[in-house]
């Protein structure tokens, strides 16, 4: 292993291992310790590697056209506003956010995306059991998309398990869809296209009054999918290969991304709990012996049907989502009250649940399969 390989591997394991200290110890590390970060690295790498800017004959074209994505992205943002409703942007940009939110997001957008385009453009292919693996590549995916956790998560308390399941849920993966576009966008034409890009969609969110309430599954998969489509069109007009791929290859190409797609919109989906079914782990033991901490279950939206005593559902107990059996149902002016109860719990729940609090019914229980979740979401508790 050459020496500019050696510190290649060396500056993007500090990498890693920088940004998941950061995202565990977010108390400790805020976004500006972040940037300084992600800038001392960049320099580093600079002065250390060998000179490797990819520079593209398309730079100016592709950027062009990456303001017009942008564009369209945020016009689709706020077209789904017309039927979601907007609301106030509490996130609006003010002198204390200018300073405290907006430069240091920049300047991280900016300096990472130079790092990404210096580290990928470098020989970072090692032989594995005679086949050649570009570890660079890999390095540089999982850096960029733990520096998306930390950026989109800084406003998710992560010791909760509702909001642990969104970081997994509505952030990772939309950001490994994002960092594969740019992955291929720095390899092919430079950090340009791809900076002025983010900092469009980004940097946006604070300077409009009002923003779309759009849910967050529907923004999820707009930038879950929306790269795909940039990616696909890309390769359609700048690539030789693509266009001397055999129309069986491209098929092939396309069919396995669209199953892809729909696997994980699928998760995301259950992960939401939005829709018809969705999928929850439980986070306690007070259903201990029928539904154990770490086990997942299967729910079906409440939308009126028959509740039954010896049911277990799920539902709004104080503004905390709890999955309890019913033990008790009466109809007092003309009003349904729900007693529930956990099995593992001595008394009843507190008052009693009606209608409105209900949320779903639990249909099926899939043993041990939010363990690791849970081990996570500790692993943030204790930090």
């Amino acid at each position: 292993m050459n020496t500019n390989k050696y510190r290649l591997f060396v500056i993007e394991l500090l990498l890693v291992i920088f940004l998941f200290f950061a995202l565990f110890a977010s108390n400790i590390i805020n976004r500006f310790i972040v940037m300084l970060g992600i800038l001392l690295i960049t320099i580093i790498t600079n002065y250390s590697l060998k000179k490797m800017n990819k520079k593209s004959i398309f730079d100016k074209r592709v950027t062009l056209l990456m303001v017009i994505f942008a564009i369209i992205y945020i016009s689709i943002f706020y077209l789904l506003g017309l039927y979601y409703g907007f609301e106030s942007n509490k996130y609006l940009l003010s002198f204390g956010n200018l300073f405290r939110v907006v430069i240091p997001l920049g300047i991280i957008i900016v300096s990472s995306e130079i790092l990404r385009n210096n580290l990928i453009n470098q020989n970072g292919k090692i032989k594995i059991k005679g086949k050649l693996f570009d570890l660079s590549l890999i390095f540089v995916f999982i850096a960029m998309t733990i520096l998306d956790l930390v950026i989109y998560t800084d406003m998710l308390d992560l010791t909760q398990l509702d909001d642990f399941l969104k970081a997994i849920g509505f952030v990772l993966f939309s950001s490994f869809s994002c960092n594969l576009l740019y992955n291929y966008m720095g390899a092919r034409f430079g950090s340009t296209p791809v900076i002025v890009y983010r900092l469009i969609t980004i940097l946006f969110l604070y300077t409009f009054p009002i923003l779309p309430d759009v849910y967050i599954f529907m923004r999820t998969f707009l930038r879950m999918l929306y790269p795909f489509l940039i990616y696909m069109l890309l390769e359609y007009s700048y690539s030789n290969t693509y266009k001397y791929t055999s129309n069986r290859q491209k098929s092939k190409d396309i069919i396995g991304t669209t199953v892809l797609l729909v696997v994980v919109a699928s998760i995301v989906m259950l992960i939401s709990c939005q829709f018809k079914y969705g999928i929850l782990v439980i986070g306690s033991e007070s259903m201990a012996g029928t539904i154990n901490k770490g086990d997942a279950i299967l729910i079906t939206r409440y939308d009126g049907q028959e509740i039954k005593e010896g049911q277990v559902i799920l539902f709004d107990y104080d503004g905390v989502k709890t999955v309890h059996r019913v033990v008790g149902i009466k109809h007092v002016d003309g009003q349904l009250r729900i007693t529930t109860k956990g099995d593992a719990n001595k008394n009843n729940d507190k008052d009693y649940r009606t209608e409105n609090d209900v949320l779903g019914i639990v249909n099926l229980k899939i043993k041990y399969l939010g363990v690791p979740t849970l081990w996570v979401r500790d692993l943030f508790s204790n930090k």
